[in-house]
């Protein structure tokens, strides 16, 4: 009876079973191939999630190394602290030094009206040297910049709340008394903004600091940082006692050379 039913099942409907068996064979391996894939996008989710993960606290840890390296020096722009012993002392002494170099802890403090142009919202900076250049980098509200159509076009709408703003460049000496901080790296936002927009934030900063200083109901007297003359369009002059003549960073040391009695504006 088995074989008589199905070879009238094969007779009536053998010429559709290679296409039914073809379509079942072919929903297995569909199922079997979603399945593989579902299995294989939550392995790859969870080893993605896991590898991101790792390689972001190992870029922590190498930021929190190189941070440690560094030595960052945390400084109040307004009432920076004065060093217990004056670090150009040597400079001044008839037969001293040509020349000092220190480090950023000791020179925190001459650098305090390089960070007075920094944003309003710069309550406290930190600096550092690293190799020719020197790094400053401070907490300020977004807002300072939404006025400022350079940073304005490259971030718009994400200049809300806080971050950090980072500077590096070299300092150089324009005169004796004077010297600039050519800024070559700008980030704001965990942006590095255009090189070639770098000019019109620095501007922007000295002409903040400049209305700061001059402003007739501010009862202080205008700020020495905010003189301009022969200061690059890219930089931020920063003044320097009389007893000084140049400036560079070097190997992660700010040297100071003493200035001569013939450099000396008579």
């Amino acid at each position: 009876m088995l074989v008589a039913g199905g070879a009238a099942g094969y007779w009536l409907y053998g010429d559709r079973l290679p296409s039914v068996l073809s379509r079942a064979a072919s929903g297995a391996a569909d199922k079997v191939t979603d399945a593989a894939v579902r299995t294989s996008e939550r392995l790859d989710s969870e080893e993605g999630s896991r590898i991101a993960a790792e390689q972001e606290a190992r870029r922590r840890s190498a930021r929190e190394a190189r941070d440690r390296e560094l030595g960052w020096v945390t400084v109040n722009a307004d009432r920076p602290v004065p060093p217990k012993v004056n670090p150009l002392a040597p400079l001044k002494r008839r037969n001293g030094p040509a020349y000092v170099s220190l480090d950023a802890a000791q020179v925190a403090g001459l650098l305090a009206p390089l960070l007075q142009q920094l944003p309003p919202s710069a309550a406290t900076a930190q600096l550092a040297l690293d190799g020719d250049q020197l790094l400053v980098r401070t907490s300020v509200s977004l807002s300072d910049f939404t006025g400022q159509t350079a940073i304005g076009s490259v971030l718009g709408k994400a200049l809300v709340g806080e971050d950090t703003l980072f500077l590096a460049g070299s300092l150089e000496p324009v005169r004796p008394g004077l010297a600039e901080f050519q800024v070559r790296e700008l980030r704001l936002k965990g942006i590095d903004v255009p090189t070639r927009l770098i000019p019109g934030i620095v501007r922007s900063l000295r002409g903040a600091s400049t209305g700061a200083a001059s402003s007739p109901t501010s009862g202080t007297a205008p700020n020495p940082a905010v003189t301009t003359e022969g200061v690059s369009a890219d930089a931020l002059p920063v003044p320097l006692p009389a007893t000084v003549s140049d400036v560079r960073v070097v190997n992660g040391k700010l040297t100071l050379y003493r200035a001569t009695t013939s450099s000396k504006k008579p």
